[in-house]
């Protein structure tokens, strides 16, 4: 994982941003698409999608739309930007509470009620994620199934087993804690042990209409702070949720797939590969929540007028104009670069104003190969393993949306 990538930059043709100047980099020369290798990539768009046609399909597509209208942690604290494995997911039937959101045991205080959809994102400050914030946004049938829900939950952190099949095995006490500007939401702080680490976990639950807020927050410096970032992440998110208008379930089937036609002229993931969020695109508001430092490249869209996103094994950004997509390239790139140990690589055979770098896996991992190219008025970003993979993945998505 990539963290802390991107530094906030505002767009523009000449602009001082910490004392060094961001100035339009240069158009980019013409490009003899026939010479790009895309090695065994497709080149040509996927035929138009249509609508879902299922009520599964549809529930995905219903969670693809609540990302824009979840507060990442970031938003809350912009120290909370560290990436985890699943930071972003939708969550698509009951058992996912429980596996994605919520300690099982605690999904229970749901278990035979109506839900729909759902979308959580997590983020992490620090390696050891002794500080950690997670934040989801829950539709079940109705309002009353919501508030059972929340109830539910509240009622289920409040009273673990003793057990060591049922976790985490709680060590201590279990407590009700006010969450300041709320008073019709207490959370539950339970107490447990990880290896050899006493973790404290604070769990919030929230009726709002027919949704579940929910937070689960786990604060370095101590329980202390937990109860404020539930409060924080709340104020946040009660407003930006009613501005959400939901789809009936009844027509979820009739949800078009690629409303905007970009998937299509993308490069799909193996079907081994995919998510629930990939094969979709979002507004830049839903695109952040898979970015590795969305706090800094979130002014870097607005700025450039990113509209749409693309996420797949490739992602392409959709900017107002060519100008402002070699813009976003210029920063993006610079700041890839800046990254510590990071070194240059080469750019794409044929693509002389692209930028690769090779970037360090976080913790000793594999490191990956990141490459960015634009094509008109598109952002292409490929990252991979092998340089000749990314190579000939932003080949192929360059003439795959070369006109």
């Amino acid at each position: 994982m990539l963290a802390a990538l991107i530094a906030t930059a505002v767009l523009g043709c000449s602009t001082t941003t910490g004392g060094s100047a961001i100035t339009t980099p240069p158009a980019p020369g013409p490009v003899n698409v026939a010479t790009l290798d895309p090695g065994r990539y497709p080149t040509t768009p996927a035929p138009a999608a249509g609508t879902a046609s299922s009520e599964q399909a549809g529930r995905l597509i219903e969670g693809h739309r609540m990302a824009a209208f979840t507060i990442g942690p970031w938003q809350v604290d912009p120290a909370l930007s560290a990436r985890l494995p699943d930071d972003a997911v939708v969550v698509e039937n009951y058992d996912q509470i429980g596996s994605k959101v919520l300690w099982a045991w605690v999904a229970g205080g749901a278990f035979s009620l109506p839900f729909e959809v759902g979308f959580v994102s997590q983020r992490t400050g620090d390696a050891a994620r002794k500080t950690l914030l997670r934040n989801a946004v829950l539709r079940f049938g109705d309002d009353r199934s919501a508030t059972f829900a929340a109830q539910g939950f509240y009622e289920k952190a409040m009273a673990f087993p003793r057990v060591e099949t049922i976790m985490p095995v709680v060590t201590e006490p279990e407590q009700s804690v006010p969450i300041p500007g709320h008073p019709d939401t207490r959370g539950a702080l339970i107490t447990y042990q990880e290896g050899a680490e006493r973790r404290q976990e604070l769990i919030v639950s929230t009726q709002h209409g027919p949704y579940v807020l929910v937070q689960v927050i786990h604060c370095a410096t101590g329980s202390d702070c937990a109860a404020p970032l539930a409060a924080h992440t709340l104020d946040l998110q009660i407003p930006l949720i009613d501005t959400f208008t939901p789809t009936d379930p009844n027509q979820f089937a009739t949800l078009p797939l690629d409303p905007t036609g970009l998937v299509a002229r993308t490069l799909a993931l193996p079907p081994d590969q995919a998510t629930s969020t990939t094969a979709a695109t979002y507004p830049p508001a839903g695109a952040l929540h898979f970015e590795n430092d969305p706090a800094a490249i979130g002014p870097a869209l607005t700025a450039a007028k990113v509209d749409t996103v693309a996420i797949n094994l490739s992602t392409v950004y959709q900017a107002a104009t060519a100008d402002d997509a070699q813009k976003l390239l210029h920063i993006y790139g610079d700041i890839v670069a800046a990254t510590k140990t990071a070194q240059p690589a080469d750019g794409v055979p044929g693509l002389p104003q692209s930028r690769c770098t090779r970037v360090p896996g976080a913790g000793g991992l594999v490191p990956h190969h990141w490459c960015l190219a634009t094509v008109g008025r598109y952002l292409i970003k490929t990252v991979a393993r092998q340089l000749d993979t990314a190579h000939q993945q932003t080949a192929a998505q360059y003439r795959m949306l070369t006109p």
